[in-house]
Order: structure tokens, then C-alpha cells, then sequence
């Protein structure tokens, strides 16, 4: 695995700001190329969605092609697999593919949750079963940031608070940015 480069911030990287005319002219710049990146992002997504309709157009229409070929294959496979696959086989292979039968591994679907839970737990209780009902704990995160003070002496367990620079401009109408582009 190769190891990352360090990006080093040279000099030309930077602009010095050295009074608060100067800090109000970045900020709008900021605003600037923000509107930029906005517009470019809107018009990348358009491309992106008209992308996705045209392609869910053309695979609607061949998945259901792909559903009425296979039905019709199944309907076929159905009535005719003593004929179709070997004895003993579940499946037969063609130079062109291989159709045959499976069984899936067992699932299991629980509804009325608290009702089967009840349930397990008195079956599990008559019958001494221990692997019926499982029980998760997890840490809640909330409940240690609700009482860090009783907490954080616990190994394992940090804290953690930095106060963040931002910059936030107000939104520059797309008519400025012609600006931008003479100036650049």
C-alpha cells in the first residue's frame, strides 16, 4: 500500500488579508465562486436525472421483456422437466445458459413483534431453550453526553468539542457573477 503524500500549503496557495475592506471583498469572492459551485452542481444533477429517466425508460421495457420470456421459459421448464433435466439433477446446462430449480435457505418472518416475543419467551422458558430470543446492548451515546460528568473518568469513553472557523456569505445572485468571470 502506498503511503500518502503530505500536501504541503506553499505561499502562492495564499492570499493575505490585511484589513477588513479586504475581508468583506473575500467573503463576497467566497459567496462568488459558492454561487458558482451551486449552479455547476444544479446543472451536473439536471444531466444526471435526465440520465436516470432515459435509462429507466429503456429498462422498463426490457425487464419486462426479460419477465415474459422467463415466465413463458418457467411455464415451459414446469411442464416438461422430467423431459428437460437429467434424473436426479435439478438443473441442465445449455450452451446458451443453464435453467433449473433451486431451494433457498429457510427464512423466517415474524409479524405481531411484542405477541411472538411473549410467546418465545414462555416456550423457551418450558422447554430450557436458550437460543430462541437474543438480547443487544449497545452504548447510548446520548445518555453518556447527558451525564459526562459521571462518565468520563470510564477508560474508553472521550469527549470530544473543538470550536470550528467558518465563513458564511450571504447568497450572491447569479447576476454578480459575471464579475467573477471578468475578474478572474
Amino acid at each position: 500500500m502506498a503511503k500518502p503524500t503530505n500536501r504541503r500549503v506553499k505561499s502562492d496557495d495564499m492570499l493575505s488579508v490585511s484589513s477588513s475592506d479586504e475581508l468583506e471583498q473575500t467573503i463576497f469572492r467566497i459567496g462568488q465562486l459558492q454561487t458558482m459551485l451551486d449552479i455547476a452542481t444544479a446543472q451536473t444533477n439536471q444531466t444526471i436525472e435526465d440520465a436516470k429517466t432515459s435509462l429507466k425508460e429503456q429498462a422498463t421495457a426490457i425487464n419486462n421483456e426479460i419477465k415474459v420470456l422467463s415466465k413463458s421459459a418457467q411455464i415451459f421448464f414446469s411442464a416438461n422437466q422430467q423431459d428437460i433435466v437429467p434424473a436426479g439433477k435439478k438443473s441442465r446446462i445449455y450452451t446458451v445458459g443453464e435453467i433449473g430449480t433451486r431451494t433457498p435457505p429457510l427464512s423466517v418472518t415474524v409479524k405481531n413483534g411484542q405477541d411472538v416475543i411473549d410467546a418465545l419467551a414462555k416456550l423457551q422458558e418450558q422447554l430450557k431453550l436458550t437460543d430462541l430470543l437474543s438480547v443487544k446492548t449497545s452504548v447510548n451515546k446520548t445518555g453518556l453526553i447527558k451525564h459526562r460528568e459521571q462518565v468520563k473518568n470510564i477508560a474508553g469513553i472521550t469527549f470530544n468539542q473543538k470550536e470550528q472557523f467558518f465563513i458564511k456569505p450571504v447568497h450572491v445572485p447569479v447576476d454578480h457573477l459575471s464579475d467573477v468571470e471578468e475578474s478572474a
